[in-house]
């Protein structure tokens, strides 16, 4: 196993808004994530956790966010990284929390469900100082998400009710594992080259037998292969065949093969189209939008995903001022509304809001929404300057 302690000392230095401002040509910090270390009952030890927070780095933020639980913690910057640009730059999906869940070079303690000896090729390995020796604790691990993990995040940050579980190799096979165990622990699963070899296949017959008969429509699986050696081919079409049946039943997953990638490869390709996957259409790409084709646009999203879905802060800002550009004042009001109504303590949602009062000539409208502005801001001279002069 690769050493873990370099990666979190790079997670502070990566690319993120919290770092201090540089000083005479010094070089200052771009931070990616939050780290923070939790002592685990459950597991007697001490775990970091490396949390990606899109309020630290941009303005598409979120009443409340979906959060990405990660297992690969050599995959944090990449995924932390895609999730940034993608929410923040194309607005191709919504901002998340992505947590980073520190593997303690314990994934082969951690990430397998049941204690195995036998390796990807099925070959028995009883070495006394076997990599596999250690197998097995893939229960305890999701208790431990469950207990430990989840009530920390959700105390901390702003969370959605929608939690995504993200694994690769074992930490595919760990996706597949709390699927077919505890499927109410998560809503969507991305499980990039699952290690299905597990326990020479003798794991994959038992989740096959554990997993509901009838899963819910809004829990979401997406499966992600390349080219292997050994038996997982076998073991994949096993599992994507009995996922067949489950379509039929309204279980929502797909299955993505990358022929010119490899297991180590993959997972820069799988990662993005898995969220893809769970949000094939964030924004609202109609150019005459308008507040209640906004309102629709997410509403239908939410009724696909099973959570209060809404449009991102800075999108809305955008989607009003091009309004206004076009003089389309009661338009615009309606859609800034929606800030306003989405982040009631936030100054700027309600300070817009009193711009296209003011542009509409609807000067009360404007000093009330000014004014809810300056109260919650009243060290902004520029809201306080345009209160007084609206109410001139």
């Amino acid at each position: 196993m690769k050493s873990f302690h370099f990666l979190w000392a790079a997670l502070f230095s990566l690319f993120g808004g919290t770092g201090a401002l540089a000083q005479d040509g010094q070089p200052a910090s771009y931070v990616v994530a939050d780290i923070f270390v939790i002592h685990s009952k459950i597991l007697g030890e001490d775990r970091k956790l490396a949390i990606y927070n899109p309020d630290n780095v941009g303005g598409n933020v979120l009443p409340a966010y979906p959060v990405l639980y990660l297992l690969e913690e050599n995959d944090m910057p990449m995924v932390a990284g895609m999730v940034k640009y993608l929410s923040s730059y194309n607005e191709q999906l919504p901002a998340m929390l992505v947590v980073g869940i520190d593997g303690a070079g314990e994934r082969i303690r951690d990430l397998t469900p049941t204690h195995s000896l036998y390796d990807n090729l099925g070959k028995l390995d009883s070495d006394p100082q076997s990599w596999l020796r250690p197998s097995g604790g893939g229960d305890k691990f999701l208790r431990f998400v469950r207990e430990e993990v989840m009530p920390f995040v959700e105390r901390k940050y702003r969370t959605a009710p929608f939690r995504i579980l993200a694994g690769h190799s074992v930490g595919g096979l760990t996706a597949i594992h709390a699927l077919a165990t505890q499927p109410d622990l998560f809503d969507a699963y991305l499980a990039v080259s699952p290690s299905l070899w597990w326990d020479k296949g003798a794991y994959l017959d038992q989740a096959i037998k554990r997993l509901p008969a009838s899963p819910s429509a809004r829990e979401f699986l997406f499966v992600a292969d390349s080219p292997e050696a050994g038996p997982f081919p076998i073991y994949m079409k096993r599992f994507l065949d009995v996922l067949e049946v489950r379509k039929a039943r309204g279980f929502p997953w797909t299955h993505a093969y990358y022929p010119n990638e490899t297991h180590g490869s993959i997972a820069a390709k799988a990662y993005y189209d898995g969220l893809r996957f769970l949000y094939p259409q964030w924004n609202v790409e109609d150019p005459n939008r308008t507040a209640q084709s906004i309102r629709s646009h997410y509403r239908r999203m939410s009724e696909r995903l099973g959570y209060d879905v809404q449009p991102p802060f800075g999108m809305v800002s955008g989607w009003g001022e091009d309004l206004l550009r076009r003089e389309k004042f009661d338009d615009a009001i309606e859609v800034y509304r929606i800030n306003a109504g989405n982040f009631p303590t936030s100054a700027a949602a309600h300070g817009q809001l009193g711009d296209a009062y003011l542009r509409k000539g609807d000067r009360a409208s404007a000093v009330a929404s000014y004014g809810r502005a300056v109260a919650l801001a009243p060290e902004d001279k520029e809201l306080k300057a345009k209160l007084d002069s609206a109410r001139k």
